[in-house]
């Protein structure tokens, strides 16, 4: 995408744009955390319960720490800023403030950091994270690219991003920042 592009879907990310992305792992579909609507947009499309939480990819942990718990220590901070070939998201006490509708029914928020460079260019528009979910209804395949997503989610959504491919076509590594246990390989 050209930086007009970027910054046209930027502009509708902040004004509610929900739409499907290649990430770091896989295909996703994405918006502004903040904006309640489009998150539960996202649910809906989905099939998806608002209890179990989201993740929030992010170019920067300046633009996650306003989700995140202020006592993290130097430590927690330098696993949460190392970038590696296998993705890891982190489960990370959130802040008082975070939204229900991010962390579900958990006092911990999903978040990674990447240098995708789409996903690393459109949160430097927007200086914010993006939610992320794996793109697809609950309990059926993830999409694997724009085609399939057109097919299946067209009229649902405000954007497709075209022209980037996803890092591993798999899930992150899910670990807790807190004790270092793995939840999902």
């Amino acid at each position: 995408m050209s930086p007009w592009q970027i910054n046209r879907l930027g502009n509708a990310v902040l004004q509610g744009a929900v739409f499907a992305y290649p990430t770091d792992t896989i295909w996703g579909f994405g918006c502004h955390p903040v904006i309640a609507s489009s998150v539960y947009q996202i649910l809906d499309i989905k099939q998806r319960s608002p209890d179990k939480g989201l993740i929030l990819l992010s170019s920067s942990l300046s633009y996650l720490m306003p989700y995140l718990d202020k006592n993290l220590d130097k430590q927690q901070i330098d696993h949460l800023q190392q970038i590696t070939s296998q993705p890891t998201t982190w489960l990370v006490d959130a802040d008082d403030a975070c939204p229900y509708w991010l962390r579900g029914g958990f006092k911990t928020i999903a978040v990674r950091l990447t240098d995708h460079p789409l996903v690393s260019a459109l949160c430097d528009s927007i200086k914010s994270p993006l939610v992320s979910t794996s793109a697809n209804r609950a309990g059926k395949p993830t999409i694997r690219n724009a085609i399939q997503a057109r097919r299946q989610f067209g009229s649902e959504l405000d954007f497709i991003v075209n022209g980037f491919a996803t890092g591993t076509n798999q899930a992150s590594e899910i670990k807790s920042l807190a004790t270092g246990e793995r939840i999902r390989a």
